[in-house]
């Protein structure tokens, strides 16, 4: 069964080392796209750019959290290799501010080359 791997990746510094990581262990495509996420609460603490009496909007700015979303489609075989590459570049995925990884079965894909 195919399977959609995404990752969320808050340290652009790994890029490179997830992308090659994920060609190495079987994610022959890759869809990689650029985002915007709010950062979290305890990361708004040490802002210094904050007005006085911040609005939400202040709060939830996300021009300054960037992110990057990396998406392949493989078989279930490469899943568990592909999370553990992921881990070996970026460490403990658990880890705040590391990442987050998600796999979902694909019940149906309709125009995709052989996996």
């Amino acid at each position: 069964m195919p399977n959609l791997l995404m990752l969320v990746l808050y340290n652009l510094n790994h890029f490179e080392e997830v992308v090659a990581a994920w060609h190495d262990n079987g994610a022959a495509e890759l869809t990689i796209m650029d985002g915007v996420g709010t950062r979290l609460p305890w990361e708004q603490m040490h802002r210094d750019d904050l007005p006085l009496l911040p609005s939400i909007r202040d709060l939830l700015q996300s021009d300054d959290a960037p992110r990057r979303i990396i998406f392949t489609t493989v078989p279930d075989h490469v899943v568990n290799p592909l999370i553990a590459a992921t881990e070996a570049v970026l460490g403990d995925l658990y880890e705040r501010s590391n990442g987050t990884l998600i796999a979902l079965p694909i019940a149906r894909i309709v125009g995709l080359r052989e996996l």
